[in-house]
């Protein structure tokens, strides 16, 4: 006899049937009214204790399936800690790779949606400077002002491969300087796939020439002219200030045969942006970037916007190709020649310099920041440190003034 088939008692179920029971006692089920209540107390003191041993039954294929997951969870938190621990020791070797990493992927970019709507003066765009290239232009943002506004002639950057004068870092400083009262001239140059080295550096001067005869004509003053350049921009900005007027100036500007008297290339002033300063072996690059606790395949994920251009052109690197040749492979004598320590030790003097401003920031992951170190030791000990002005940005990299 079971509590359900017992048809004039209270309805219990099993697992009900003992707690009812306990709760009404003895005597508030077996009575008059419930012939069947002995036999029910019965089978519930019955079904209590299966009920009871199901209970302790299952309690304990519980516990022994809470001690199997335990155990797993616990070789899963073991292989975790392991796991955690591992990546603790690798940051701990090499907390500098995390920070430069974590720096180059949360650098704020500034918006520059509007800017080409300029109301503060007036735009010249596409200027030629000289006539041996469609691609040998320049544009002019000159702010409405009382007076003339100074030059600040800008070169842009992109691996001697890729970009124009529009580029995004070149713009960020021409939206600056035009709003606060420069006339600002953004030099298009040719790239390594039109022309080898040295044409974009023989643009870049011949551009300065144009501009410092043309002042009147689009209304700003070029008494002293200060140059700007980013990455190879910044090498190409370093070795115009640092070149003769013997050197480099194959290139006729437009209205050249119109002067008077020879039109120098010489600046005043140079503001180099973690510029290319050394054309380095793959190793040698590589070298630096350990210092900085950066391995070699973070630098070619991270410069993988390079290669693109490079398919089919032989090269390894954008040096490579822009000088048509592998830099490994030169000796210390042919490859002086190319770069701005070996002008500066031939040309510059404390007399005769312009003024230098380097910066660069320490998490740049495309050029060493040593290299901008040594150009700086360099201009101390040639020029004298009155003339230098290094800084650097710790938490910075490849888009110093995004």
């Amino acid at each position: 006899m079971t509590i359900r088939n017992c048809m004039n008692c209270v309805l219990v179920s099993e697992r009900r049937g003992v707690r009812i029971l306990k709760e009404n006692g003895y005597n508030a089920i077996h009575s008059a009214r419930n012939p069947c209540s002995k036999a029910l107390l019965e089978a519930c003191d019955e079904q209590g204790m299966l009920e009871r041993k199901r209970r302790k039954n299952k309690m304990g294929n519980r516990k022994e399936q809470n001690g199997q997951i335990g155990r797993k969870k616990h070789r899963g938190l073991i292989i975790a800690l392991v796991i955690v621990l591992a990546l603790a020791v690798i940051a701990g070797v090499n907390f500098r790779l995390l920070r430069t990493l974590y720096y180059n992927n949360v650098d704020p970019q500034k918006d520059l949606t509007g800017y080409e709507q300029w109301q503060g003066g007036t735009t010249y765009a596409h200027v030629p400077y000289a006539e041996l290239s469609e691609n040998q232009y320049l544009n002019l943002y000159i702010p409405d002002t009382e007076s003339p506004a100074p030059l600040f002639v800008l070169v842009h950057g992109g691996g001697f491969i890729l970009n124009d004068l529009e580029s995004r870092q070149a713009m960020l400083m021409i939206h600056y300087f035009r709003d606060h009262g420069y006339a600002c001239a953004t030099i298009n140059y040719r790239l390594a796939q039109e022309a080898p080295f040295p044409a974009a550096l023989e643009d870049v001067k011949a551009a300065v020439r144009f501009l410092k005869v043309h002042g009147d004509v689009y209304g700003y003053t070029a008494d002293r002219v200060p140059i700007w350049g980013e990455s190879a921009g910044g090498y190409l900005a370093v070795m115009a200030s640092v070149t003769g007027d013997d050197e480099f100036m194959s290139v006729p500007f437009i209205g050249q045969e119109e002067q008077p008297d020879f039109v120098s290339a010489k600046v005043d002033a140079v503001i180099d942006y973690y510029g290319v300063m050394e054309f380095q072996s793959k190793a040698d690059r590589q070298a630096d970037f350990a210092k900085n606790g950066i391995p070699g395949f973070v630098y070619e994920i991270a410069n993988g916007w390079l290669s693109a251009p490079l398919k089919g052109t032989g090269y390894e690197s954008c040096e490579d190709y822009w000088l048509r040749t592998d830099v490994g492979t030169l000796s210390q004598e042919e490859l002086q020649v190319y770069l701005p320590s070996y002008y500066i030790s031939k040309n510059l003097s404390a007399a005769q310099t312009p003024e230098f401003m380097i910066y660069h920031g320490l998490v740049d992951i495309t050029v060493p920041p040593q290299q901008s170190a040594r150009l700086y030791e360099l201009l101390c000990k040639t020029v004298g440190e009155e003339h230098v002005t290094y800084e650097t940005c710790p938490q910075c990299g490849g888009e110093l003034i995004s």
